[in-house]
């Protein structure tokens, strides 16, 4: 199996667009800084100065979130870190619908962890929270390949 990077580019736009705002709050916060402000509007504007700057840091970690699938297993790059699982460790794999986005887990001995969501679709039917072992008919042909290559590989 060759090596597969899987991305939901919808989450991604969301993130930039989070950027972009964090971005120009920030920059008008430090320029009213500047400008001059009294003690405790400046306190106030550093502490959400601090706090905006801890979400833009976190919103551009996540533009790194992605799922690396090979031969040996499956890579989950977080906004902060990585997990690597064997496919010999996977116990289950499901997918559960939820707000027209599917997450795939995957379950381990020790954890079950989310792996990612894939947009459903726009004209899809609205998901309900119902689990699946196989995708309906109207999960994404890229979720539905990815899935069945890694049931076939656990099972």
């Amino acid at each position: 199996m060759e090596r597969r990077t899987v991305r939901c580019y919808r989450y991604l736009l969301v993130m930039t667009a989070l950027v972009v705002f964090l971005g120009v709050v920030i920059g008008l916060l430090v320029r009213a800084l500047v400008q001059g402000l009294s003690y405790l509007e400046a306190l106030g504007a550093v502490i959400l100065l601090a706090v905006l700057g801890l979400g833009l840091v976190m919103a551009v970690a996540a533009l790194r979130s992605r799922v690396i699938v090979d031969a040996k297993g499956v890579t989950i790059v977080g906004a902060l870190r990585r997990w690597r699982y064997a496919w010999e460790d996977v116990t289950e794999i499901s997918l559960h619908a939820s707000l027209r986005y599917w997450e795939v887990y995957l379950r381990t001995a020790d954890a079950e962890r989310r792996v990612f969501f894939y947009p459903v679709g726009v004209f899809a039917p609205a998901a309900g929270g119902e689990r699946f072992s196989t995708p309906p008919p109207h999960t994404p042909p890229g979720l539905a390949t990815l899935y069945a290559r890694l049931t076939e590989l656990r099972g």
